[in-house]
């Protein structure tokens, strides 16, 4: 006679499970952590880059060809700067660490470390 239900446990898998990658939101939360401020001017100064670049691009004769582009020009540059999102995040993620590195921003960012860290 079977028992129909087995007394002891299924074998546990003998792999071992991948480590997840962490969310975007929570590397930016470290991002935020480890350089403070100089995240947010490097994101800031980007997105200024990017949008006033465009502007100029629309200015200069580029037609996008969307419904921001009968919107005006700032709304049209302002529109392609949305659609490039990622890759100015991209960029924050590349640039900041490499700005921190600057000598008088890298002491900056250790003598005020505790004002923004947990």
């Amino acid at each position: 006679m079977n028992p129909s239900v087995s007394d002891t446990p299924p074998p546990a898998p003998t792999s071992t499970a991948k480590a997840e990658k962490p969310s975007l939101m929570a590397r930016f939360k470290n991002l935020l952590l480890e350089y403070g401020p100089l995240a947010f001017v490097v994101h800031y100064a980007i997105f200024g880059l990017v949008l006033g670049g465009f502007y100029v691009a629309i200015k200069l004769g580029f037609r996008p060809e969307s419904t921001g582009a009968q919107a005006g020009t700032w709304a049209a540059a302002y529109a392609l700067t949305q659609v490039v999102k990622p890759l100015r995040l991209a960029a924050v993620f590349l640039l900041t660490p490499l700005v921190a590195r600057i000598p008088p921003i890298h002491r900056f960012i250790e003598r005020n470390k505790h004002k923004w860290s947990m």
